[in-house]
């Protein structure tokens, strides 16, 4: 990459810092090769699953570059997936992006627009019941830490997040870089995007 992609964070009320912030945290160790914003339906502040409130620096109504799109999950993610203004969005601004990667149950948001029509995905497997019912044809899998279906990255629960955004960046940097990020931030990267442990902890219907 000659100049740095800019990641954007989509934000909503009662979204899940993990979701969000642990994959933000990767590529911010990698501040030659991108950089980070974050955006809302309206810009104004939102407030976490976990009361942590944070202002996004756009809303829908402002336009900016943006190369990667993240999409958390959370307890508010049910309350905006038919919401016709994000959708709107989402369908207007998702196929312009280099990448669209979901952690958890954004993949709910992905799958309502009809972005994972006819792809492999995951979601977050304490949730699989629902989110397996949304979309057209998506080939939903019951075990997998993060999926890749051409430029749509989607992760299971939680810490998956950095599992699959340290995927993004093997996958645009090589996974030697992605290795030195893991090691950067003390994480144990689980590279292996089939390896799921907890998938056998929840009924998976």
């Amino acid at each position: 990459m000659n100049t740095p992609q800019t990641v954007t964070l989509f934000l909503f009320d009662r979204f899940q810092l993990l979701d969000a912030f642990g994959p933000l945290q990767m590529f911010s160790l990698l501040p030659e090769f991108y950089t980070l914003q974050t955006v809302s339906q309206t810009g104004i502040t939102v407030t976490s699953q976990q009361q942590i409130q944070i202002e996004p620096q756009f809303s829908f109504n402002d336009t900016f570059q943006s190369d990667i799109l993240i999409i958390p999950g959370g307890a508010g993610l049910q309350a905006i997936i038919h919401d016709p203004l994000t959708l709107f969005w989402l369908k207007r601004f998702a196929p312009k992006q280099t990448l669209i990667c979901s952690v958890c149950t954004g993949a709910a948001l992905l799958a309502t627009a009809g972005l994972l029509n006819y792809r492999r995905a995951t979601t977050n497997k304490k949730q699989f019941h629902w989110v397996q019912k949304l979309g057209h044809n998506v080939e939903w899998q019951s075990s997998a830490r993060w999926v890749r279906d051409s430029n749509i990255f989607t992760a299971s629960g939680g810490s998956s997040g950095i599992d699959m955004a340290l995927a993004v960046i093997g996958y645009q940097l090589g996974d030697s870089v992605a290795r030195k990020v893991a090691i950067e931030a003390e994480y144990l990267w689980q590279n292996d995007p089939d390896d799921d442990p907890f998938a056998p902890l929840h009924i998976v219907r």
